[in-house]
């Protein structure tokens, strides 16, 4: 049985962050939530959820920030790979089976909202198409929604990929540093 983490990078979340979480506690019982500095009721709502772990960064460092120190403890604890899904309830919790279906067939695997862009404004879906581009010309693999935080990344490639940005660019940067290396996306 493969051990996953799913790590839930959280900022002024506090709307949707219980709802998000004991979604998730009904497919992964391993859920680690990072509270990136919320200055709203965030990690007083975390905080009180049974069987989670929780690790709160005291300011506001970035998305990419809160997700290194989710990888980090993923890899101290010898996790097979994370999940990530964001805190703003956009995800669908039960989708994690068709990572768990999927992980001998890719190092990373990506959700894509491209097919169901339902109320994302048309800005984001130009933005998304524009970048999802050209990541996979870089990249030289097909990545259909490079912005999506709905992933599953292999503990292999967290643990031979050195990561630098803090904010949401981290997002990309791990897909350009893993398909340097040779992983599949």
């Amino acid at each position: 049985m493969r051990k996953i983490l799913v790590i839930v990078p959280c900022y002024n979340a506090g709307r949707h962050i219980r709802k998000v979480v004991n979604d998730i506690k009904k497919y992964n019982k391993h859920i680690l939530v990072v509270d990136d500095g919320s200055t709203d009721n965030s990690y007083n709502v975390i905080k009180k959820i049974k069987g989670i772990m929780v690790i709160r960064h005291e300011k506001n460092k970035g998305k990419g920030a809160a997700l290194k120190t989710g990888f980090k403890h993923a890899v101290n604890n010898k996790f097979d790979a994370v999940i990530t899904i964001d805190a703003d309830d956009q995800h669908n919790p039960e989708d994690i089976h068709k990572f768990l279906t999927n992980f001998d067939n890719a190092d990373i695997i990506i959700g894509n909202r491209m097919n169901n862009v339902g109320n994302m404004p048309l800005l984001r879906i130009v933005a998304n198409v524009i970048s999802s581009s050209i990541v996979t010309g870089i990249c030289k693999q097909q990545i259909n929604d490079s912005q999506s935080g709905y992933r599953l990344i292999k503990s292999e490639v967290l643990n031979n990929i050195k990561l630098e940005r803090d904010d949401y660019h981290m997002e990309t940067e791990i897909l350009l540093k893993a398909a340097k290396k040779g992983y599949i996306i």
